[in-house]
This record gives C-alpha cells, sequence and structure tokens, in this order.
C-alpha cells in the first residue's frame, strides 16, 4: 500500500502535467501503428538509430546520459521480453485511465513523464556504455519478433497489452529516447 500511495502523489501529478500538456501537439503528430514496430523495415531504422548513439552524447534535454538512457530503455523493453523483474507498480488508474490516454490519444512520448519509478535512472548510476547498446539491440531483436500474446510479460505500470499496444509503447519510447540523444 505504501508504494501505491507514493506512485499516487508527486510522480502521478508530474505525468499527468506532461500528459496534458502534450495534449494539442500531440493532435499534429503522425498516429504511430503498433503493428508497424513489428516490421523489418521499422526494426532495420531503429537499429541503424541505436548502432548510432556514441558514448558521450549529450542529451538534449533531461538529465540522463546516454548510457543511463540505454539502461532505462532497456528496462522497459527488456522487462517485457523477460530480461528483467520489475515490481508490479500497476494500479486500477494506471491500468485503466492513463493506460488509455498514453496509448489511444498519444503518438509520441511527451516530456516530462516520471511513471514508472521502477524505470528511474538515478543520477549516481553508472553502466558501461557499449555493453547497454548491445543488450538493447538484443531486445529490440527478440521484441520485434515477439508477435504473439503469450511472448509479452504484462507492463509494470499498465497491465497486461495487445501485441500492438506494446509495439507502439516501445516506438514512441524508444524514438523519444533515440531523438533526445540525437539519432
Amino acid at each position: 500500500m505504501k508504494k501505491k500511495r507514493s506512485i499516487i502523489n508527486k510522480q502521478l501529478w508530474s505525468s499527468f502535467i506532461a500528459l496534458s500538456g502534450y495534449f494539442f501537439e500531440s493532435i499534429t503528430v503522425k498516429r504511430v501503428n503498433g503493428a508497424d514496430f513489428f516490421t523489418k523495415i521499422k526494426y532495420r531504422a531503429l537499429k541503424a538509430r541505436i548502432e548510432k548513439l556514441k558514448e558521450g552524447t549529450p542529451g538534449q534535454w533531461g538529465t540522463m546520459r546516454v548510457e543511463q538512457m540505454l539502461h532505462h530503455v532497456n528496462l522497459s523493453m527488456g522487462s517485457g521480453q523477460g530480461f528483467y523483474d520489475l515490481p508490479d507498480e500497476s494500479y486500477f488508474f494506471s491500468k485503466t485511465i492513463i493506460k488509455w490516454i498514453v496509448i489511444n490519444l498519444y503518438n509520441a512520448q511527451p516530456k516530462g513523464l516520471r511513471l514508472p519509478l521502477c524505470m528511474a535512472i538515478s543520477p549516481e548510476s553508472r553502466f558501461d556504455f557499449e555493453d547497454e547498446k548491445k543488450q538493447l539491440l538484443k531486445i529490440l531483436d527478440a521484441a520485434s519478433n515477439a508477435t504473439l500474446q503469450s511472448q509479452w510479460n504484462p507492463h509494470c505500470y499498465f497491465g497486461t497489452l495487445t501485441v500492438n499496444q506494446w509495439g507502439k509503447l516501445c516506438s514512441m519510447h524508444l524514438d523519444y529516447h533515440l531523438r533526445q540523444f540525437s539519432a
């Protein structure tokens, strides 16, 4: 119960403000089709962008370093594929209203989201850039080939997602962080 209370306060409100501020911009952004994530064209494009990342590249926004971003994305995509076992931070509101808003209304990830907490990276955290990059390529390969519902675990914040919802979420989240580091 303590964990859910901590999720419902500051982090939830910060994320809600980010989502609210992005609503009108999201109308003009090209629609993301989750099924596209599973195509060879999308796979090759994302792989090329990941390979373009260089150690020490400064972020265009936010406080994460490039290796921290890679680890963060590894957690988010990799947990869906069983690479990581993240704690369940979902609750009724996150599995219904927030999930519906993020997946159905938005076509790009808004800046300033603060949830889920299990994917947050502290500024002091250190990761090996090359190891994280290799791990992301491995996770991308597994995720882009996981076209059956049984191949996906529940999301730690949104709960059960369809294959297309996972595809859309992975596309939006990965694109957001690759743009953050000019890839």
